[in-house]
């Protein structure tokens, strides 16, 4: 049954249109992720589809009820009391509501609605795991169509049917999710570099031949003095005949080389590689050790103890629910706590979303080379890569956006003159490309990182250790995972759990989406299929 039509709508905004879309359909049972970069008219498009927003040009049918949740927005609309304990949703006398608290009530107010579409904006943003988990079992029981956006990879893998990309004002439509759209993009990409190759070469070799033939007609000589000169003039009429053709041809090969169908060349993907000479040295083994500290707020004792430390060059994602403590450990680490211990040498630089570093007289490029030890080619370098690109980076950061002036806030740690890094959820309001190449950069830095993430795989393409806030006892504990099938029929028999199979499902996916050799991708896919199995098992 179709519940959504839109035709030719358009939409722009200061002069420049944002997106000009023919046809979009959104039929029962629909779950489709909608993908972009920031700034591509995400929210625009589906406040547009839910009939918040008007189009410029074109109309929407809607022929069902819709719930539209959009970003962190107050809802007036009662819960069911079925609903508030799934959710365990706050007392709404409450003074203080949090971000995940605000996102679960407001999800729950949408499903009460019993509409036949549920557009929403966001839905993981502030949710901790378990609150995800729950998310993700209420949309697959949901008796209706789906649409939404989301930066949570694992999310659009476990629920979306089919991905619409919004790029460059237009919206492409590809089946499955959002692994599947990768692969579709990656062939996408390799068929695009082989007609490239092909373009050039085919205008390389039309040009060289317009220059031999070029080269053979300069070539062909005057009459000699000694001629006579009826011999002269015949010689004269027969070159001049033969220089023509030859002129012509090598014209004909001009014309046919700028006529060919030209194809743009495919961005080269530029390796992150920080300069070790730069960078400030730590030659602590331990750069932290817990030690049993306890983390409090006040009287409030939050963990009684945390074990483990964590050593020079390691990755150590704290994960856990909202409200545990992870944010209150990260700021003890960053004040130096009495009640732990941390190396001497290590300059800790601090990212949260609620703490600035910048200054608004600068800009942006100003701001980060103020402190770092990096040049500034490799500064911009990094920055095009958090998509500040070209003269972006002369930008004020009083005119930035809020989810640029994290993006810059973010760099100005990492290109810091810092060797350890101390990070509270930094994939927040990132799109997913931009995530991908955060998660790059930070794979290349040489020093330490402890961060907070609720994003799965984020954590698992970054992380070497994790400390989960989940456990009694927190302890830092190793997170490798195998690299081929014989390792993941090992995990079989040792029990393993869901969440670490969920991660290393993310991590095979991820590199079945991008590597070409055919031998790496049947292994891939033999160890893919094997970690279905055990998650199955698991779930049973």
């Amino acid at each position: 049954m179709l519940y959504l039509k839109a035709d030719h709508i358009e939409k722009s905004h200061g002069g420049r249109t944002i997106f000009s879309i023919d046809s979009l359909y959104l039929y029962d049972q629909d779950r489709i992720g909608l993908v972009g970069r920031n700034g591509e008219g995400k929210s625009t498009l589906l406040s547009i589809l839910a009939g918040t927003a008007k189009p410029d040009a074109g109309q929407v049918e809607r022929y069902g009820s819709v719930a539209y949740v959009p970003q962190l927005e107050e809802l007036d609309q009662e819960v069911s009391p079925d609903l508030n304990g799934k959710w365990k949703l706050a007392d709404e006398e409450q003074d203080q509501v949090s971000g995940g608290e605000q996102t679960r009530r407001k999800i729950a107010q949408a499903l009460t609605s019993n509409a036949n579409v549920l557009i929403t904006d966001e839905p993981t943003s502030h949710l901790d795991q378990a609150g995800i988990e729950q998310l993700e079992s209420e949309l697959n029981t949901f008796k209706g169509a789906i649409l939404l956006t989301s930066h949570d990879k694992d999310f659009l893998n476990q629920l979306c049917t089919s991905i619409w990309e919004i790029e460059a004002g237009q919206v492409t439509v590809y089946e499955g999710n959002y692994d599947a759209y990768l692969k579709q993009k990656q062939i996408e990409q390799e068929k695009g570099k082989k007609e490239y190759q092909e373009y050039t070469q085919e205008k390389d070799r039309l040009k060289q031949a317009a220059r031999q033939l070029k080269a053979k007609s300069d070539g062909i000589k005057k009459a000699p003095s000694r001629m006579g000169n009826s011999e002269a003039r015949l010689h004269k009429r027969s070159a001049g005949v033969q220089k023509a053709k030859l002129n012509r041809a090598a014209e004909a090969m001009e014309t046919r080389a700028e006529k060919l169908d030209k194809k743009e060349k495919p961005k080269e993907h530029e390796q992150i590689v920080f300069d070790l000479a730069d960078f400030p040295a730590l030659h602590s083994k331990r750069v932290v050790q817990f030690n049993g500290c306890p983390v409090t707020i006040g009287d409030r004792v939050l963990k009684a103890k945390i074990e483990g430390e964590v050593r020079l060059g390691s990755r150590l994602a704290i994960t856990g629910g909202n409200g545990t403590g992870k944010t209150t450990l990260l700021r003890m680490v960053v004040d130096r706590h009495s009640n732990m211990m941390i190396a001497q040498p290590a300059k800790i630089g601090f990212f949260s979303q609620h703490q600035e570093n910048l200054d608004d007289r600068k800009t942006i490029l100003e701001n980060i080379m103020k402190d770092s030890p990096y040049n500034q080619t490799f500064v911009r370098k990094v920055l095009a890569k958090l998509a500040f690109k070209r003269e972006d980076v002369h930008k004020k950061t009083s005119v930035l956006s809020g989810g640029e002036r994290m993006r810059t806030a973010m760099a100005n740690v990492f290109l810091g003159n810092y060797n350890v890094l101390v990070m509270d959820e930094p994939t927040n309001y990132l799109d997913l490309e931009t995530k991908e190449s955060l998660t790059e950069v930070l794979s290349a830095y040489p020093g330490t990182i402890i961060f907070v993430s609720h994003d799965r795989s984020f954590v698992s393409s970054l992380a070497t250790h994790v400390l989960s806030f989940g456990d009694s006892v927190p302890m830092v504990m190793p997170l490798d995972p195998p690299s081929d099938s014989t390792q993941a029929s090992k995990e079989v028999n040792d029990q393993p759990d869901l969440l670490t199979i969920e991660m290393q499902l993310t991590e095979t996916l991820g590199r079945l989406s991008t590597t070409i050799n055919e031998e790496e991708k049947a292994e891939l896919d033999q160890r893919f299929q094997e970690l279905l199995k055990v998650k199955q098992r698991l779930k049973n």
